[in-house]
């Protein structure tokens, strides 16, 4: 299994970003948590820092899985899009730039699929808010925590559809031009 430190970038912001907003969620509606933390159980900033960053990448992996299913799987036709990707490889394959336009074509897609696992952490992030808002402490910073994490969704799927947008066209220009 190749795994590469980009696949742990990749993974580990959608992660790190839902636990950060879970993590200021608590901060802010129980303000002596972090002391209760280190008197408690010993646990430093450095500590605590470390664990969360370690669990971040398989909740962010996770928070990806389902993104790619709801975002690409459900939403795509399987056969027409195989199809088409084998297309455009074939192109791609059989041209003296093929490695270039290859890397091209792995930078639009794997944006694509990176900024859709992001606002599904973000999503998610609003959802167990506003979860925990209702169920554990209504709190204002809870509120305004939530906002933020919805504004970041939108400006995420912005940019989302614009890489979208770039992939498309850049897959509609390479099959009509080799």
């Amino acid at each position: 299994m190749n795994f590469e430190t980009k696949h742990i970038i990749r993974w580990g912001i959608p992660g790190w970003v839902y636990i950060i907003s879970l993590i200021s969620y608590f901060i802010f509606s129980t303000p002596g948590l972090l002391i209760d933390l280190k008197t408690k159980y010993g646990l430093t900033i450095l500590s605590l820092s470390a664990i969360l960053a370690g669990i971040g990448v398989p909740i962010g992996y996770l928070i990806h899985q389902i993104s790619m299913l709801f975002g690409f799987v459900v939403r795509h036709k399987w056969n027409k899009y195989f199809r088409k990707e084998y297309e455009l490889d074939n192109k791609i394959i059989g041209n003296d730039n093929g490695e270039k336009i290859r890397e091209r074509y792995r930078h639009l897609l794997s944006r694509v699929h990176e900024l859709r696992a992001l606002k599904y952490s973000n999503g998610l992030s609003v959802l167990t808010i506003l979860v925990m808002l209702y169920f554990y402490s209504n709190t204002l910073a809870g509120l305004i925590i939530s906002v933020i994490n919805l504004l970041f969704v939108i400006i995420v799927h912005v940019n989302q559809k614009y890489f979208e947008a770039n992939l498309n066209f850049f897959i509609k220009r390479t099959l009509e031009r080799h």
